[in-house]
């Protein structure tokens, strides 16, 4: 892998793109309205009293975070065979050129950010004789979530087959599990914080019966170009992955899973469809930055700004349609 692929002048020109996509979403997007209210107990992101000034500086804070998060999470566990930072540096150009997820307050960074650490959790969790600390921390995460949004419901299910594949799931991490995600509801009822009323019953309105929103259309579009394209990458890539070492095979099928989560039920919870995007997001941006790790490519800094560009050029037609 050449090592100077990526040099500081490259990041710190991917970084100033990426706020300004931020700014000119600020800028010129409209703010659409809340269509419901997609928490359980808590209000969603999108229906928290925040000014709009607050409102984008948390959400561009939390997409910021995010992008040393995944470094940080790759040093450590080593998903990629490269020092650089692929990972973050295609995430958040994918976050920011979304002008609907970067210009005002969205459930997608909210989600992420309380996502990357249970994702952590079960990668700490690969192969431990006793993994139900971890497990139990994944699980809290997802119930905490799941307070202010429904999109934590189907990564449970993702969670529990990720623990599967790292081979972390047994009778007591599946029990650790299951207090995880009672312990945060018990706890609210048990000291009176919250009452049986406060919940609330789940929107779903799935693509096939619903429709894709006129102000939407264009995210759609463009998450169902991204899907097919990581699907190809997650193939092309997988033939690599699987002469290599297994514990690194199983840290990038969590991803995946996760990520195809994400995009399938994104489909079956079309109104709430931005608070997946984050987590489908990583995943993507996962399959570029394998692409570049994996295989030797014939002029790659061309196909690195080549991809970096077509993302802009999505943060530019969403400019052109929102006015």
């Amino acid at each position: 892998m050449n090592t100077r692929l990526i040099t500081s002048s490259g990041i710190m020109a991917i970084a100033a793109l990426c706020a300004a996509m931020c700014l000119c979403g600020y800028l010129w997007v409209p703010q659409l309205p809340a269509t419901a209210d997609f928490g359980i107990v808590l209000p969603s992101p999108d229906l928290w009293p925040l000014s709009p000034v607050w409102n984008e500086v948390l959400n561009a804070g939390l997409i910021a975070i995010c992008a040393p998060a995944l470094y940080l999470i790759n040093k450590h566990f080593s998903l990629l065979k490269s020092s650089l930072p692929f990972w973050a540096l295609f995430y958040l150009p994918l976050m920011c050129a979304n002008l609907m997820l970067s210009s005002h307050l969205t459930a997608a960074p909210v989600v992420l950010a309380t996502l990357l650490p249970a994702i952590v959790a079960i990668f700490s969790s690969s192969r431990r004789r006793n993994a139900t600390r971890p497990i139990f921390f994944m699980a809290t995460c997802l119930a905490i979530g799941s307070l202010f949004q429904q999109a934590f419901i189907p990564f449970v299910g993702a969670a529990f087959l990720s623990a599967i594949v790292v081979k972390a799931m047994r009778p007591k991490e599946f029990c650790a599990m299951g207090l995880g995600l009672i312990a945060v509801y018990w706890v609210l009822l048990g000291f009176g914080i919250v009452g049986i009323y406060d919940f609330h019953r789940p929107h779903l309105s799935t693509i096939f019966t619903t429709g894709v929103s006129r102000e939407m259309f264009a995210v759609a579009v463009w998450s169902g170009v991204a899907l097919l394209t990581a699907l190809i990458l997650s193939l092309y890539n997988g033939i690599k992955l699987y002469a290599g070492n297994s514990q690194i095979r199983g840290y990038n099928n969590v991803v995946n899973i996760f990520g195809l989560t994400a995009a399938v039920a994104a489909m079956c919870d079309i109104d709430n469809m931005t608070a997946y995007l984050g987590v489908f997001n990583i995943w993507v941006a996962l399959q570029f930055a394998n692409l570049f790790t994996l295989h030797t490519l014939h002029r790659p800094h061309w196909i690195f700004w080549l991809i970096q560009a077509v993302i802009l050029s999505f943060a530019v037609s969403l400019l052109f349609t929102s006015f």
